[in-house]
């Protein structure tokens, strides 16, 4: 694969100039948002099964806390100063993971389905740990 340097005279996509040296910013989102839109994505089909007296609170709430925990680990990803996303991010999983626990109390999701966002929302809370290590001031 050839490697293209960026000049003054080459315009990015948008219109603008790159400043020479630097290469254009990359407009796709991290691996952990994408693994969280899948989640989200997967926890929208459970909540359309609900039973109806608990599709409207519980899940409800659980879908919305999904979308937050994906748009709060978006908006990290573009911005110097994550840490408060981070931990948004971080407190909106708990919240979620007790919502799914309590939506499998109530019976509407079974154990298996209860597994399988564990172990996803497991690994989405390990590689987002793994990032506020990362991204703490030294």
């Amino acid at each position: 694969m050839v490697e293209q340097k960026v000049d003054v005279e080459d315009p990015e996509p948008s219109g603008r100039v790159a400043a020479v040296g630097r290469k254009p910013r990359a407009t796709a989102p991290p691996v952990i948002a994408v693994r969280m839109e899948a989640l989200l994505a997967w926890v929208v089909e459970r909540v359309a099964k609900f039973p109806r007296e608990h599709k409207f609170t519980v899940g409800d709430r659980l879908v919305e806390t999904c979308l937050d925990v994906t748009c709060h680990l978006l908006d990290a990803a573009y911005r110097r100063d994550k840490q408060a996303d981070q931990a948004a991010a971080q407190r909106g999983l708990v919240r979620a993971r007790v919502l799914v626990r309590l939506a499998r109390t109530l019976r509407c999701v079974s154990d298996a389905q209860h597994l399988h966002f564990a172990t996803e929302s497991d690994e989405v809370g390990r590689m987002l740990g793994g990032w506020q290590r990362a991204s703490m001031p030294k």
